[in-house]
């Protein structure tokens, strides 16, 4: 199980995630025809054939330690729950990567007690990977596509001080009115839209101040990216500015609203 400053299991994360986005180039070269699943969402060969191989990866990694993964729990295969999990969702971003646009992510989130402690995400189509570990730091790297970043070639990351108007980033396919209320709210500027868990890196990387999503998300769609952007400096938190918890078997793994700040805004700040 992780440990709090556990930079090697971060970075194997990282190299495991790399190597899924490398296979799911390789078989998208043959087409990436998407068809529904039972709940109308899309799905193609490529999560599903990088879901079995991260799973086999992990339990060679973390043996023992339970997964919650997104195209098993489509099936109804999710495991006991258990305080100590792993988050995967082996393409995030399916109808981007279906429409041939380059903003999907695979991702990989380590949770303990409620709380992301690790996680990588990596972009395959961007050549980018990030990983993150609680009391450690995160880091980012750039690479050919279809590469295996090494762990030299990965830099620290940090997210900044908030800008004034802070620069919102917005989702490409959901935005809900809540949201845009909640932008007007705090008086974002500079709004950009950003496909999958990239806005959680972006953030990390300081390059915006701010993610809302109040529309429905699953966990592991945003597990990996929030331990990335904690690891960097970040909080995700409640409307309400409480802290933003994983591991909610009693709703089938469905998240609620949460905001993304690169800083914790603080107890004034208009987060409801």
């Amino acid at each position: 199980m992780a440990r709090p400053g556990d930079r090697a299991l971060a970075l194997a994360l990282a190299a495991l995630t790399a190597e899924a986005g490398r296979l799911i180039l390789e078989i998208a070269k043959a087409g990436a025809e998407g068809r529904l699943k039972g709940d109308g969402s899309p799905v193609t060969l490529c999560d599903e054939r990088a879901e079995e191989f991260l799973l086999e990866g992990l339990a060679g990694l973390l043996p023992g330690v339970p997964v919650v993964a997104e195209e098993s729990a489509s099936r109804g295969v999710v495991p006991a729950a258990a305080s100590d999990f792993l988050l995967v969702d082996p393409l995030d971003g399916t109808k981007e990567f279906i429409a041939g646009r380059d903003c999907y992510t695979v991702n990989v989130g380590l949770i303990a007690a409620g709380e992301p402690v690790a996680g990588a995400l990596h972009a395959p189509a961007q050549g980018r990977s990030w990983a993150g570990a609680a009391d450690a730091g995160a880091w980012g790297a750039r690479h050919d596509l279809g590469a295996i970043p090494a762990a030299a070639s990965f830099f620290p990351i940090a997210t900044r001080p908030p800008a004034v108007p802070p620069v919102a980033l917005t989702s490409h396919s959901h935005m809900e009115a809540e949201s845009l209320a909640f932008l007007d709210r705090i008086g974002a500027g500079e709004r950009r839209p950003v496909g999958s868990s990239l806005k959680f890196a972006e953030i990390a990387e300081g390059l915006a101040d701010v993610y809302p999503r109040f529309g429905p998300t699953m966990e592991w769609d945003t597990a990996a990216g929030h331990a990335v952007l904690a690891a960097a400096g970040g909080v995700v938190l409640t409307p309400g500015g409480q802290p933003f918890r994983y591991g909610h078997a009693e709703r089938g793994y469905r998240n609620g609203p949460f905001v993304a700040w690169g800083r914790d805004p603080g107890p004034d700040s208009p987060v409801g």
